[in-house]
């Protein structure tokens, strides 16, 4: 059977002396690479400690999520899918619901237990920014504020009230998870 399947190779070369002319290149890492490395590995656990902090906080915590609540993280889940799919897939959003099978109501409807766990994460960092009385001071939310229009091009038609306030929540609960963080052994 083996030497049926391979009986089609005629001529084989001297494939000992063809591989060992082929040369090893030695891999080098600079150390910007290495920085980098570390850093994302740093960032990567950094997330994965406030995701656990969060999750035990959540599954010890009773949270009141309503309908509507859910249904509007959902939308705004499904709208950043829509379009980050293009961006970073490079296929239009259409053709990514043909990728998974799925109608844009069956995709929105899978959003439920992420929309739900991303809410009552919200919810508790709100709460504890409150009982732990975590303020984001004007000069500071201006400042991102200030930083996010630099980085992107189109903000013109963006409610400069609405971007502030957005700033300001999600400062807050930077420094709700920078707290606790600095908990963990």
């Amino acid at each position: 059977m083996i030497n049926q399947t391979f009986s089609g190779v005629k001529n084989l070369p001297d494939y000992k002396k063809i591989a060992s002319e082929v040369q090893k290149k030695e891999v080098r890492v600079t150390p910007e690479e290495v920085e980098r490395l570390r850093l994302e590995k740093e960032r990567m656990e950094k997330e994965r400690i406030r995701q656990e902090i969060l999750n035990r906080i959540a599954d010890n915590s009773e949270v009141k999520i309503s309908e509507e609540m859910v249904e509007r993280e959902k939308k705004m889940m499904l709208d950043n899918l829509k379009q980050q799919v293009p961006q970073l897939l490079q296929i239009a959003f259409e053709q990514y619901l043909q990728k998974i099978n799925k109608t844009e109501k069956e995709l929105l409807d899978s959003l439920q237990p992420e929309a739900e766990k991303r809410l009552k994460g919200f919810l508790i960092l709100r709460a504890i920014a409150e009982k732990e009385n975590i303020q984001v001071l004007e000069e500071e939310a201006e400042k991102e504020k200030e930083r996010i229009l630099k980085l992107y091009s189109n903000t013109q038609n963006l409610d400069q009230n609405q971007l502030k306030d957005y700033t300001k929540f999600v400062l807050q609960n930077e420094k709700a998870l920078q707290m606790l963080e600095s908990l963990t052994k």
